[in-house]
């Protein structure tokens, strides 16, 4: 696994990872490692439950063969799991703030009226290049996949 120097220790206070630390002893093998198929119990231990599809992606990036992970590596990973469960539901409780009748949908033009007051000091131009590029021209449906890449969305 490729990882910056810890950079868990930069997004969690000394007690949380005392306490994923804890966690972590329980399940920890001789050689100082848990073995993969333990991490999904280990993260429903300190109240994480990932979907599958989030947790394959997780397994895709441990690049040392072995399947296993050390403490250091389980922290990196937790961080990859905080910062994707952090976005998606700060994206969905914006999506449900637009969505407040519960239909599963904003309608487009919901979007474009608060941009519209978002970006009331950009140049005509600058507005209609981003009502264009999330296709915004139309009333139609926006769905919560399509409004989190919205509100994601780094140019």
């Amino acid at each position: 696994m490729k990882m910056s120097v810890y950079t868990y220790r930069n997004k969690f206070s000394n007690d949380q990872i005392s306490e994923f630390q804890s966690a972590f002893i329980l399940l920890e093998r001789s050689n100082g490692c848990i073995h993969t198929h333990d991490f999904r119990k280990l993260l429903a231990t300190i109240g994480y439950n990932p979907a599958d599809k989030v947790l394959e992606e997780l397994y895709l990036s441990i690049e040392n063969g072995k399947k296993q992970l050390n403490f250091d590596e389980f922290m990196e990973l937790i961080a990859q799991l905080e910062t994707e469960d952090k976005n998606t539901k700060e994206a969905k409780d914006a999506f449900n703030a637009f969505d407040f009748e519960g239909n599963g949908y904003i309608p487009a033009f919901d979007i474009k009226e608060a941009l519209m007051c978002v970006l009331k000091t950009a140049k005509d131009s600058e507005r209609e290049a981003i009502i264009k590029y999330f296709k915004l021209e139309t009333n139609r449906k926006v769905y919560f996949n399509e409004f989190k890449a919205m509100i994601t969305y780094s140019p």
